[in-house]
């Protein structure tokens, strides 16, 4: 192999991007991992890191780097409040479990992660973006050209593209489809300055359905608030910061919890893509994370499936590396593999969103089920949301007969009286 050829040139040093450098990294391959800016820097994010992403943060020593620096604070008292108000707030650590989700703000976690595949041998270069790809067949072999003053280029034999939502280097090559087909907002409320008593809660305000709404409380006092707006119901992309703004001011739940001293940061948005693509390969090529839409539909959680299919794709190209071959016809066991794990699971949950975007009672009446039945139930309703469990789970007959039921109830009786103070004070 010529002296200047990686093996693999991972563009994107995200926490996907990185994490695939390091598996690839512990396979002996030679991993060079380009990024755009200089860390640490910031990623606008729910910054809700859960159980399926937290293994692969413990295998890296990230996860044990986080906790003993003090950057992550455990999710251990939350729950959501449903369309019509009903609310129930648990603590996950009933029982001794670990809870499902640890708050860790991207500045800390990215720099972790691509330090951690540096420290696996990947060559991590700052600073670096990356204008265009260009391949050649007679080499079998990427060059990487990048955009920056002086002019530099790389070389690999399989590039893997981490690039995030927009990516505009899968769109240029023709492997990922359009613009993004969601968005979400940001903003931090500063410690000590809100109502909000508990660790996390999502808010599911009629208006912004099948998208929502969380606050989580972050290690160093600070809330991060965010609005996922997802594609099916009334509000559109354009409608974001009129829609988040509204909440704030006028959502008896969300204004609640914060209260009327909270001191918010400016609002910053970021485009997300939803639902997985159809062709995340080709000769030589990956495409991972964010850029792949690897964001499951009905929660735009990100994270856990990007780092799912970081380790699918370095285990792939391991394959492909051990067979001299890295056609597409190789590397689509990439694909297969990341489908067969979450892919199909994003459909049911693309049609759950559709559901209750068009019968909100149904949330409403699963808020009931859990009033009434209480912690084991609300964990079902956590693990499938968190990813553990698949969104199927929810078909389950000692599920849905129960929930379908008190939606026939509701729709008769109307629902549970409800109050307006969920993660504030009172709650």
């Amino acid at each position: 192999m010529a002296p200047d050829l990686w093996d693999v040139g991972v563009v994107g040093a995200g926490p996907v991007g990185s994490t695939c450098a390091w598996y690839l990294a512990r396979r002996g391959l030679r991993v060079l991992l380009l990024d755009k800016q200089r860390f640490p820097r910031d990623k606008l994010c729910g910054d809700a890191v859960t159980t399926r992403a937290q293994l692969h943060l413990e295998r890296m020593g990230v996860l044990g780097e986080v906790l003993a620096a003090g950057e992550g604070r455990w999710a251990e008292v939350g729950g959501f409040v449903s369309p019509s108000g009903l609310d129930y707030i648990a603590d996950s650590t009933t029982g001794g479990g670990r809870p499902l989700v640890i708050a860790i703000k991207r500045i800390a976690l990215d720099v972790r992660v691509a330090r951690a595949a540096a420290r696996a041998g990947a060559e991590l270069v700052e600073e670096a973006p990356v204008a265009q790809l260009a391949f050649s067949r007679a080499e079998r072999a990427w060059t990487i050209h990048g955009s920056g003053a002086p002019a530099r280029s790389w070389r690999a034999r399989v590039v893997v593209i981490a690039d995030g939502a927009l990516s505009r280097l899968a769109r240029s090559l023709g492997l990922v489809p359009g613009a993004p087909d969601a968005v979400c907002s940001r903003v931090y409320v500063e410690a000590g300055s809100a109502d909000f008593a508990v660790d996390g809660v999502v808010y599911y305000p009629r208006a912004l359905l099948p998208g929502y709404c969380a606050l989580f409380r972050e290690a160093d006092g600070e809330l991060n608030f965010c609005c996922y707006v997802i594609p099916g119901g009334t509000t559109q992309l354009t409608d974001l910061r009129a829609r988040h703004e509204a909440i704030v001011r006028h959502d008896p739940h969300v204004s609640a919890a914060l209260g009327p001293r909270a001191r918010l940061t400016p609002m910053r948005a970021a485009p997300l893509r939803l639902g997985g693509v159809r062709r995340s390969y080709a000769d030589h090529l990956l495409v991972v994370g964010d850029a792949a839409g690897h964001i499951d539909p009905l929660t735009g959680e990100g994270i856990q499936y990007g780092l799912d299919g970081a380790e699918m794709a370095a285990e792939t190209i391991g394959e492909a590396f051990a067979a001299g071959d890295w056609s597409a016809a190789v590397l689509r066991r990439y694909q297969e593999r990341w489908m067969a794990s979450f892919g199909r699971d994003f459909r049911w949950a693309r049609a759950m969103a559709l559901a209750y975007t068009h019968h909100p009672i149904f949330l409403d009446a699963w808020a009931a089920i859990v009033r009434r039945r209480g912690q084991a139930f609300f964990m079902d309703w956590a693990a499938a949301m968190t990813g553990n469990q698949p969104k199927r789970s929810f078909l389950r007959p000692g599920v849905l007969l129960p929930v379908a039921h008190e939606a026939l109830r509701q729709w008769w009786l109307g629902p549970p009286a409800s109050g307006a103070t969920a993660g504030g004070v009172a709650s």
